[in-house]
This record gives structure tokens, sequence and C-alpha cells, in this order.
């Protein structure tokens, strides 16, 4: 199946609005444009699959053929109850608002690259050697709080009972 980077995006531009005016936020003036707005939604949905992928629980609908890692079957929240195969669950949907919102609010945001930290060290002969990690707000990778929050319920390996890519089916 060919990529298509106008479908193949989490939400829409006007839910993306619509999500944050809910919330009484003020949308950066790129939220205004469509051109702007999906490119946000898509680097989000894309940064979320690579992030989140060995944590959704079930497997693909369209497996190979679907770009997305949603809809997925044989998918359950916390609470035991079935994710819909044939629709993108709410929390991912989300998360991928509030996800564009910072990418539109900080383009690069998702892109951040990791640095290892630099050492220091001090010894005294014949008795003790001690290493320090240096960190610099350059050298940690963003973490992005809200994200995590709203996925937290369809995550594998929260009581579902289920299994994910990166483990075998339970049964009872």
């Amino acid at each position: 199946m060919p990529y298509d980077p106008t479908t193949s995006a989490y939400g829409t531009p006007a839910g993306f609005r619509a999500y944050h005016e809910a919330r009484g936020r003020s949308l950066p003036a790129a939220a205004l444009d469509d051109d702007q707005v999906t490119p946000a939604l898509l680097v989000t949905s894309e940064w979320i699959d690579n992030k989140y992928r060995g944590s959704f629980g079930g497997y693909k609908f369209g497996l190979r053929t679907q770009v997305r890692d949603w809809p997925r079957y044989d998918a359950r929240d916390a609470d035991l109850n079935d994710i819909p195969s044939d629709s993108v669950p709410d929390e991912v949907i989300a998360a991928t608002y509030e996800g564009a919102f910072l990418q539109l609010s900080n383009p690069g945001v998702f892109a951040v690259n990791y640095t290892p930290p630099r050492y220091t060290s001090a010894r005294v002969e014949g008795a003790v050697a001690v290493t320090y990690a240096q960190l610099d707000s350059a050298s940690v990778q963003t973490q992005f709080a809200i994200v995590d929050q709203l996925l937290s319920r369809i995550l594998a390996g929260n009581g579902d009972g289920g299994y994910s890519a990166l483990s075998g089916r339970i049964v009872r």
C-alpha cells in the first residue's frame, strides 16, 4: 500500500482545534492553517507509533498494509474492555492533539537527539575514585507526561491480561 501523508495522521485539523479550544487554550497562529496543522499531526502520529508500538495491545488490523499502528484487533483497555478494531481510540487521538500542539509551538520537538553525558572524575590515590555524570538540558531526552498519561489506559501491561507484539497471548 503506498504511503499517503495526507491520510495517515491520527485526527484532523478541525478536531485538533476543537480539542484545544474546549480546554481553553490559546492556539499558536500556525494552528489556524490546515497546511501547518496536518504535518504536525503526521509528525506526532509517527512519533506515537514509534515510541509506543511495542506497548500497544493486540495487532494492527491491516497488518503490514496499514501505515499507522491503529486501528488494532484484540486490544483491550485497562478495564478489560475490547477496543473496537474498526477505529482509532480516543486516547490516541487526544495524545496526537497534545503532541501536535507541542510540535506547532516548538517545531522539531520530537526530533531531539540524545547526547551521552560528559563525565568528570575525582580520585584519591589508593583510597577512592568517583566519576560524576554532568547533565545539561541538551543531554536529556524530552519526556511528554501528558502523552504518557493519555495513552496509559490502552497500553499493554496495564492489567488487561491481553497480549502485545512483545508477548504471547494469555489464555485462562
